[in-house]
């Protein structure tokens, strides 16, 4: 199987090439050239695992060693990215059909653990599979994309205004709204990360 030399070199350091290794490094090579690179990008990923991983070394590669956000709490996207310059924020949802290995597969398992050649051999014949596939497919193939617009409301310093959020009603300083795709939201609503309301 085919493997970009960087990947591989991660690979190399890591031991193995994971189904997650290659969604991450998918992932964070179709944002990078969606966004011209990565070093205005902040990053939240559902899991911390191998995917996680590879988008780590892809921020290092490109000159923006930041940290990725796994958030302690479940989200409605598996990884997201939020680009400072342009308020654009990009959703993943991957699709577990063409993420996960067949069922047959996994039911094996168990067996793995025992001294059986051919049940690891059509295990290991099933995730190379699964591997070859996520690295020669299109990202849209095996996630779903959302892409937002999302820019901190512009108001008069002085303005005193209170108004309520358009998604959950609340109250909110008008120094906090955010326009998402044109609806008036506080940070909560947006759908940015905590983390980053400050950023912006």
């Amino acid at each position: 199987m085919l493997v970009p030399m960087e990947l591989h070199s991660l690979t190399q350091r890591k031991g193995y090439l994971s189904p997650d290794l290659a969604i991450g490094w998918q992932i964070g090579k179709y944002v990078a050239e969606f966004f011209d690179g990565l070093e205005e990008v902040e990053i939240a990923a559902a899991c911390d695992n191998d995917a996680t991983l590879a988008l780590s070394h892809l921020t290092r590669q490109h000159g923006n060693p930041g940290q990725v956000i796994v958030p302690e709490s479940t989200r409605p996207w598996d990884f997201l990215f939020y680009h400072l310059t342009t308020g654009t924020m990009l959703g993943f949802t991957l699709i577990q059909q063409r993420t996960h290995l067949p069922k047959g597969i996994r039911d094996l398992e168990p067996a793995l653990s025992v001294d059986n050649p051919t049940t690891v051999e059509i295990y290991q014949a099933g995730l190379d599979l699964l591997i070859k596939s996520l690295l020669s497919q299109p990202v849209t193939s095996f996630s779903q994309i959302h892409q937002i617009r999302c820019r901190r409301l512009q108001v008069m310093e002085n303005s005193k205004q209170q108004p309520h959020c358009q998604r959950c009603g609340c109250l909110t300083s008008i120094h906090k709204l955010w326009d998402i795709e044109g609806e008036i939201c506080c940070p909560s609503c947006s759908g940015l990360e905590p983390a980053w309301y400050t950023y912006h």
